[in-house]
């Protein structure tokens, strides 16, 4: 069985790797055409030498939040050049990558994760042997200038002692959001507020997130008032 380490806090438990990068993302507003470079550091942590090869995907975000490789949507990788496209990082050392590409024609934003893969080795994971291979990822968002069709949809309410909110993007930007949502009581007075902590959204993403209080309401019936901000502006939506 093979397994790839998408996240950094997994690879030191499976694979006995330390990699950090300097940046993991990066956002970038262009007219097509436009050409763009960026420079990365990528850091070896342990006492020995750590070989690394480059490779790109397309990627949407899961319900959870994390990156989900994707074979549509592969205009920006397309346009992309990495160099070098496989290094060696010497024990505690580290080393610049050159990530530079063009804007590609389209509409909206289009993201590619640039990711770092060490060699295979051997591990265990509750008591099955697999072969990992640790990677990790820088994620481009790049959003073609002039053509941005900002839309949210947002339901908030239900049953329980958590607030279950749904977010929707059928627009065609990448919306991050934050935000808090407000309990009130028949009468309209509030009981209390909770944060909504910055929360990525892409283009035809969904997500559900729940909002559990420090301290539980009596049982009845509450309104909610749930706003949102993102570099697009303000949203807003209520439930019960």
């Amino acid at each position: 069985m093979r397994l790839s380490a998408f996240l950094p806090f997994l690879l030191p438990v499976l694979a006995q790797v330390d990699l950090t990068l300097s940046l993991v993302r990066a956002e970038l507003t262009l007219l097509p055409g436009e050409a763009f470079a960026l420079t990365l550091t990528l850091r070896n942590g342990l006492d020995r030498e750590e070989g690394l090869s480059v490779r790109l995907t397309p990627f949407r975000l899961g319900q959870d939040g994390r990156p989900v490789e994707t074979p549509l949507g592969g205009e920006v990788c397309a346009r992309l050049r990495v160099t070098p496209s496989a290094l060696t990082l010497p024990p505690r050392g580290s080393a610049e990558v050159r990530v530079e590409g063009v804007a590609p024609p389209g509409e909206g934003t289009l993201a590619c994760m640039v990711i770092f893969g060490a060699s295979p080795r051997p591990g265990t994971l509750g008591g099955v042997r697999l072969s990992l291979r640790p990677e990790i990822g820088f994620a481009l968002y790049v959003t073609l200038k002039g053509t941005e069709k900002p839309f949210l949809r947002a339901r908030v309410g239900g049953e329980g002692k958590e607030l279950p909110i749904l977010l929707e993007n059928p627009g065609n930007v990448l919306q991050r959001l934050s935000g808090e949502a407000s309990v009130l009581d028949r009468e309209g007075r509030p009981l209390l507020v909770l944060p909504l902590a910055e929360l990525p959204l892409l283009p035809g993403g969904v997500r559900e997130v729940r909002l559990a209080p420090e301290a539980s309401l009596p049982p009845g019936r509450y309104r909610v008032v749930l706003l949102l901000e993102s570099a697009y502006g303000r949203y807003a939506a209520e439930g019960v």
